[in-house]
């Protein structure tokens, strides 16, 4: 066994650091034929019915959805499984800033709960039922959330909705931000490690920047037509996530994707409707040819995104590239962010002084980095 080391280029990927927080410190590698697979433990009663359950899923969207590309999409938007996915596709994703459709985030559990909400309507209107109303929604969702594979983000959502159901239900509703802290408080407790996890800070600063910006962005523009406000509306939260997920991408990834509104603005409602469909498709397996007929419209419904999101990337100045951030960079990046939305809103002359001390520090740092 040889200990795993980083690649020790400036900047990169620390492959090292990510293995050490997922238990990995050692590694070796081996020939075929050398080495010999034993059998693995007996998995519980409940894990393997998940594992049943996913690959029952898998196995009828690859049959009913046509095209490898897309039943590869099918699947990651469904129940998060990423091994068919082609990389081109994920790269051409990343670069337009929509990889979030195919990486199971808040969009999908907020999908599933809006569907649980629909569906078990009937039981929230009288108060000897309300109870059972908010046990099977949030079984629903924590389903769901194992059978996505159990992430950071899916458990952040799964926590999150869970809270509001049972506030909703003892009628004691508390602000979404503090069902925000409290979901990212239990999932440290139960695993520290996931604070340094990329997904996991991305995906609450996402939560985050929606509920501080969301409205003040959406308040931008007063929109009549009910069409154009939804489109807007659309955009508002897409404009509003990026205010604080931009330090950490840049830091991460070392790119930004600059057409993250034009490829949103198509791809987020068509993945809502995909979803809904596959969600759909699993319940006319039943009916070979409506099963058939569903698969086929999904299928068409991806080629479009897919085309839709090729298009985009091939823009000029579509992706900026090549960016270096130190992590002190980021922190001042980011509190230049923060003070500078809270002088815009509230008029705040020591928010105008802070932003402009983060901008100092941040451009003081920047110019120091390139001597």
């Amino acid at each position: 066994l040889s200990e795993i080391k980083s690649s020790g280029n400036p900047g990169a990927f620390d492959f090292k650091r990510y293995c050490l927080f997922q238990g990995i410190t050692h590694q070796t590698y081996l020939k075929s034929g050398t080495y010999e697979v034993l059998p693995g433990k007996q998995q519980n009663g409940f894990r393997k019915l998940l594992n049943q359950t996913a690959s029952w899923l898998i196995a009828h969207l690859r049959r009913y959805i046509p095209g490898r590309q897309e039943s590869g999409i099918a699947e990651a938007l469904l129940i998060g499984y990423k091994q068919d996915l082609d990389p081109e596709i994920v790269q051409s994703y990343s670069n337009t800033g929509v990889v979030h459709i195919i990486a199971i985030s808040g969009l999908h559990l907020g999908l599933i709960y809006w569907l649980l909400l629909v569906v078990l309507k009937p039981l929230n209107k009288s108060a000897r039922t309300r109870w059972l109303h908010a046990l099977l929604v949030i079984t629903g969702l924590w389903i769901f959330s194992f059978l996505a594979g159990a992430q950071p983000s899916v458990l952040r959502s799964a926590l999150m909705f869970s809270c509001m159901v049972l506030g909703n239900s003892l009628q004691r509703r508390s602000p979404a931000i503090n069902s925000l802290a409290v979901s990212a408080f239990m999932l440290l407790c139960y695993n520290p490690s996931w604070l340094w996890d990329a997904g996991f800070q991305l995906s609450y600063a996402a939560v985050l920047s929606i509920l501080l910006f969301n409205k003040p962005v959406y308040n931008w523009l007063y929109i009549k037509n009910k069409l154009l406000d939804a489109a807007w509306k659309l955009n508002a939260v897409t404009i509003s996530a990026q205010l604080l997920t931009l330090p950490l991408s840049l830091y991460l990834f070392h790119q930004f994707p600059l057409s993250f509104l034009f490829s949103n603005f198509i791809a987020v409602p068509l993945s809502s409707l995909l979803l809904l469909g596959e969600i759909g498709l699993c319940f006319v397996t039943f009916y070979p040819p409506l099963a058939l007929l569903t698969g086929q419209a999904i299928s068409a419904g991806i080629r479009l995104m897919n085309a839709w999101i090729a298009r985009v990337e091939k823009l000029p100045f579509a992706v900026w590239e090549g960016i270096q951030l130190s992590a002190t960079q980021t922190i001042w990046l980011t509190g230049w962010i923060l003070m500078t939305s809270y002088w815009l809103m509230e008029k705040s002359k020591r928010a105008f002084y802070l932003s402009s001390i983060f901008l100092l520090l941040f451009s003081f740092e920047r110019f120091i980095s390139f001597m």
